[in-house]
């Protein structure tokens, strides 16, 4: 990989299929692999540097990553700054974007929890307000009529104000991973003009899965949409769908999750995940702990066979990102 962070966001409409949940262990997962994938992918044998932003105003993610106590505490702040994704779109929205945006008033660095005791020195974190859900309402109400004059009469500036906000600081990280609402509103569509990738959780339920070719031709008609806007926009490629909630008989998922399965391979051809993550209580568990299941993988079965999983998504992810790059 370049010194030029690759940017992935994570989306689905339908809520409660694993959003957050690969967001954060993707992250933290990252930091738990064998050296020699690392300098495979990396090419380097010490964890990547990763930065994880939240965009759900439902602020999940803040809260696993910091725990609830400290995410309270973090909004109820009375300074503007320091408050993650709202204000530096606020920042962007109200201000001179031509100004270079300082990410230390809104990045958190090295308080991703690791365990009670230890943080993650190699992730960063943008988090969540609630607030963050009348954000999309001030961009759709923004007009800015002296942008670029190539732009004059497009709104095609409202979409392009993440990728804005991350090229100040994307040479700083390996990998940035963006937890995405459950919906297609302006803050997704600014997440996927900003990404290279995208990755679509499910879980192996007959409704869950309708939606799946709906977000992979939402997204083709987007990319063609900022294509045709920006020449210079690089399309977001779909790295894979992940399934989530598998519950294994003999080594795979059970007989109701397989066809579903079979099914969404069938539509989807060599873009399901080979790997899955099963069902368990090791991530509920570190999850209320503020901690990603890695915490509990030596005194939990549950957990260890949850981490185990992880990894190989993770793994899974690298190889797909290196074959989509053509190496």
């Amino acid at each position: 990989m370049t010194n030029k962070a690759r940017v992935i966001s994570i989306i689905n409409w339908k809520g409660g299929v694993g959003k957050t949940t690969f967001t954060h262990h993707i992250a933290t997962g990252l930091q738990h692999l064998e050296p020699g994938i690392l300098e495979k992918h990396f090419n380097k044998r010490t964890p990547p540097k990763v930065l994880v932003i939240d965009m759900d105003a439902q602020c999940n993610l803040s809260v696993s990553c910091l725990m609830e106590d400290k995410f309270e505490q973090f909004i109820r702040e009375g300074k503007e700054q320091n408050k993650g994704i709202k204000c530096l779109f606020k920042q962007f929205l109200y201000n001179n974007p031509a100004e270079a945006i300082k990410p230390a008033d809104y990045i958190l660095k090295h308080q991703v929890r690791k365990n009670n005791q230890q943080v993650y020195e190699n992730i960063d974190l943008i988090p969540s307000h609630p607030d963050l859900i009348y954000t999309d309402m001030e961009i759709a109400a923004y007009t800015r009529t002296d942008f670029d004059k190539h732009l004059v009469g497009s709104d095609i500036y409202k979409f392009q104000m993440l990728n804005k906000i991350i090229n100040n600081f994307r040479n700083n990280y390996d990998l940035i991973l963006i937890d995405c609402p459950p919906n297609l509103n302006f803050l997704t569509q600014n997440a996927l003009y900003a990404s290279d990738y995208y990755l679509i959780p499910t879980i192996l339920d007959t409704l869950s899965s309708y939606g799946l070719m709906s977000i992979k031709n939402k997204v083709t008609e987007l990319n063609n949409t900022f294509y045709s806007k920006d020449s210079n926009y690089i399309k977001t490629k779909l790295l894979g769908i992940i399934t989530n909630s598998i519950i294994e008989t003999k080594g795979q998922p059970k007989n109701t999750q397989m066809l579903v399965l079979n099914k969404i391979q069938s539509a989807f051809p060599n873009l399901v995940f080979d790997s899955y993550l099963t069902q368990g209580d090791g991530i509920s568990k570190a999850s209320a702990h503020a901690y990603p299941v890695f915490a509990f993988e030596k005194s939990s079965k549950n957990a260890a066979k949850q981490s185990e999983h992880i990894r190989k998504i993770i793994t899974e992810s690298l190889d797909r990102m290196k074959g989509a790059n053509g190496t």
